[in-house]
């Protein structure tokens, strides 16, 4: 007998069936998978996990780390912005030359990453990054739906020396090497802690995410614990940002107008020498339109999973217990009864006819789910958000992004994009970063 599925492919839906009790918190639940219970040690995680007091208490711990990292999006702009005036030296370098911008834009996310969690950057050839590119790329080729349905089949394959099974092992190094760095930090705040010094916990000396570290070990709550409900988040928020990213510099080298137009609205609200900031951000509408109308086109998170934790009832249909629901957001963001032409990059849908940003009420802005919806929501969107915009108004403040001298730079499709792994990516391609004239 098969196994029976509900599939939500509309964000209508899926806000009637995520916002609203019972069913939010009944249907807020993950489905058994190979990955969760062999991977994160029986879901001792807060991605994979379904919804307990201790999976309650890991969510709140991982907001607590985003939000109040530094004194919340201050300090989390200040490495941002900082990662930035190094991208952007590197770039200048490279004085026009043709290149895979993948590089260039993994070095900046994994910086961000690394101030996040030790509140320092190591640098494209440290251990640090290898660790984590490593761990990221394995995360998603292991999470992938196939290898999922196949390992929790038939889990004994995790022993056989096949490919993926090898993968396995490796991933368990990786997560092994990236403990023992938490580990570490958090022994350094430790160390350095005095009760005398109560400035501690604010000093400049102390990078923020370490302090947080810190309080964990200074609690006497175990850092590899904490470190589990991390790691995931640190997957997705490398590819999700850098398959974001490229999108970005793909579509505008193919579409100069759209570029000079928000370099236009960019020189207006900034100018040409100040470094972008955050506030920035609700004065550039073509900006946060681009932003917008990549997510919803790319969707590269194209499906998400729950299940019903008990018996319950969807729109007048009966759902029994562990009946698994299938978000498909590639599906609600590619709809022709919501989206007119679906499959045509245009950022002027999420404007109004005075060139504003259409406020999150919209009916248009409600359809868009890229971070979820409800309980599951992505705990990262603020942090996400922010880094996209800082990076894409830097970018084209001081630079044209160019194609090719050879002009073969293909359109970007979403149904090309690639899929070997849970978050869809852009195929390599090349390009140019030619410096402005300031």
């Amino acid at each position: 007998m098969g196994q029976r599925f509900i599939v939500l492919n509309s964000a209508d839906a899926a806000r009637e069936i995520f916002l609203k009790e019972p069913n939010a918190t009944i249907t807020a639940a993950r489905p058994s998978t190979f990955f969760g219970t062999y991977l994160q040690d029986n879901y001792k995680d807060v991605f994979f996990a379904s919804p307990n007091p201790k999976w309650t208490k890991r969510r709140k711990l991982v907001y607590q780390l985003l939000r109040t990292y530094g004194e919340g999006l201050v300090n989390i702009e200040i490495q941002i912005k900082r990662n930035l005036i190094g991208l952007t030296k590197e770039i200048r370098t490279l004085n026009g030359q043709c290149i895979d911008p993948g590089t260039t834009v993994e070095e900046f996310i994994l910086n961000t990453i690394e101030n996040l969690v030790i509140g320092k950057s190591t640098g494209r050839d440290s251990d640090m990054h290898r660790i984590l590119k490593k761990f990221d790329h394995l995360s998603n080729d292991l999470a992938h739906v196939g290898m999922d349905l196949l390992y929790s089949s038939l889990p004994f394959l995790r022993f056989l020396p096949f490919r993926n099974s090898k993968k396995i092992k490796e991933w368990f190094k990786s997560k092994q090497q990236m403990i023992e760095t938490f580990e570490r930090q958090g022994q350094v705040c430790k160390n350095n802690f005095s009760l005398e010094n109560k400035d501690f916990l604010s000093s400049t000396r102390s990078p923020h995410v370490v302090r947080f570290i810190f309080m964990y070990c200074h609690f006497n709550i175990n850092i590899s614990q904490f470190s589990k409900s991390l790691q995931i988040y640190f997957v997705i928020a490398y590819l999700t940002t850098r398959g974001t990213l490229l999108s970005l510099i793909q579509i505008l080298a193919k579409r100069p107008e759209l570029q000079k137009s928000m370099q236009n609205e960019i020189e207006n609200v900034i100018g040409s020498i100040r470094q972008p900031a955050l506030e920035d951000k609700q004065h550039c509408p073509l900006v946060e339109a681009v932003t917008l109308e990549i997510l919803r086109y790319i969707s590269h998170g194209a499906i998400s999973a729950h299940c019903a934790s008990q018996a319950t009832e969807i729109f007048g249909v009966p759902v029994d217990r562990n009946t698994p629901i299938l978000v498909n957001f590639w599906a609600m963001h590619h709809s022709t009864t919501a989206w007119q032409e679906p499959f045509s990059f245009r950022p002027e849908r999420f404007l109004d006819k005075d060139g504003g940003l259409l406020p999150p009420t919209d009916p248009v802005r409600k359809r868009l789910l890229v971070f979820g919806i409800g309980k599951r929501s992505c705990v990262g969107e603020i942090f996400a958000k922010s880094r996209i915009f800082l990076f894409l108004a830097t970018v084209l403040q001081n630079f044209t992004i160019m194609e090719p001298d050879d002009g073969c730079l293909p359109d970007l499709l979403p149904r090309e994009m690639e899929s070997s792994g849970i978050i869809l990516q852009p195929k390599p391609y090349k390009v140019r970063f030619v410096l402005r004239e300031k």
